[in-house]
């Protein structure tokens, strides 16, 4: 039988409870960690853009939705995470479809940290406001949507790039802190943190199934780790 084989020239990684290729789904369950993660980054970055942009301009309830953005920002992400994701799958009436679940997962994770890109987003734009090329445009007749995409986005681009590769890490790890207490993917869509979850239970009898995926993780963050430190540089 091929079930819990350890690591071999058939398995590379070995084989899981029901006799698959355990290199296999980790690998696959790479994808699906990295697919969440960068939904939920973009969808995160352009709900603090916005939030941040809108802050900026509009000085009406500022300094509440500023206390809120304080209050989000103070709670650790992962709590925040969670409770999303609890609400929003009890809001959905238990939906277990692929699609529900991974924008579940994208939703709660962006609610939970759209906080501080806000808050950035509208200090740098502050500091941009009421400089003279600025109202040498709005002068010479520069239409506003010049405006934003030739001098703010232009201006704050910089930060956004870096804070963007420093917190692909962060969701990663995020998304695979979720889905190992059982609140991510299924089995059938199983993500690394899922298959870390597996492996754990079972990990003193197959330690590969616990070290396979957990391997593999480390090396995801760690290389997007690097990469950071090389745009840095």
């Amino acid at each position: 039988t091929k079930v819990f084989q350890s690591p071999n020239k058939e398995f590379l990684g070995g084989a899981d409870s029901l006799g698959r290729d355990l290199l296999q789904r980790s690998l696959v369950g790479g994808g699906v960690s990295l697919l969440i993660c960068f939904g939920s980054l973009f969808l995160t970055y352009a709900l603090g853009v916005l939030v941040g942009s809108v802050l900026s301009f509009w000085n009406k309830s500022n300094h509440l939705v500023i206390f809120m953005i304080d209050v989000f920002d103070s709670i650790p992400n992962f709590l925040l995470v969670a409770l999303f994701s609890i609400l929003i799958n009890r809001g959905l009436g238990g939906q277990t479809s692929v699609i529900g679940t991974f924008a579940a997962l994208v939703i709660s994770i962006a609610l939970a940290a759209w906080a501080p890109i806000a808050r950035n987003v509208r200090l740098e734009i502050l500091q941009l406001r009421g400089r003279d090329y600025l109202s040498a445009a709005i002068v010479a007749g520069g239409s506003p949507f010049y405006i934003i995409r030739a001098h703010y986005f232009r201006a704050i681009w910089p930060w956004l790039r870096v804070s963007i590769v420093h917190n692909i890490p962060q969701f990663l790890l995020i998304e695979s802190v979720l889905s190992f207490t059982g609140l991510g993917m299924g089995s059938q869509n199983a993500t690394l943190g899922y298959l870390i979850y597996e492996g754990w239970k079972n990990a003193l009898l197959y330690p590969h199934l616990f070290m396979v995926p957990a391997l593999i993780l480390c090396v995801l963050v760690f290389m997007l780790t690097i990469s950071i430190q090389d745009s840095r540089s």
